[in-house]
């Protein structure tokens, strides 16, 4: 989901959708402390469906634990850095095409991953 705003409203309707259109599994979501994820309503769903979805809150302060920070990092530092993109829709499509890059490339995803890793053997 593309938002050009991130708050817990969006986050509920992105986990509702989540949830129905994995009806079938059980859902694990690692979520950092941003304050949309905290909010009284997003636990209250959380917890009206802690048969479906298992939350693990991540460590306040813990960039280096949260896997995403590495993409964007990859992406600030390489796609989308020193460009002012004007609307959420030409970003958006600048973030698909280094996707569909890094896809031609899966030895850069593996090192994202690894130097992602190797990070967080050190806070461990």
């Amino acid at each position: 989901m593309v938002h050009p705003k991130k708050n817990a409203q969006q986050f509920a309707e992105f986990l509702r959708q989540l949830m129905e259109t994995n009806s079938e599994r059980r859902l694990v979501l690692v979520l950092d402390n941003a304050s949309y994820h905290c909010t009284r309503a997003i636990r209250q769903l959380m917890e009206d469906h802690a048969d479906h979805v298992l939350v693990i809150w991540l460590p306040r302060y813990s960039p280096e634990l949260n896997l995403i920070e590495g993409l964007w990092g990859y992406l600030k530092r390489s796609a989308l850095n020193n460009y002012f993109y004007g609307t959420v829709e030409s970003l958006e499509k600048a973030v698909h095409e280094a996707f569909t890059e890094l896809q031609q490339h899966p030895e850069t995803a593996l090192s994202l991953a690894y130097k992602t890793s190797t990070n967080l053997r050190k806070t461990a």
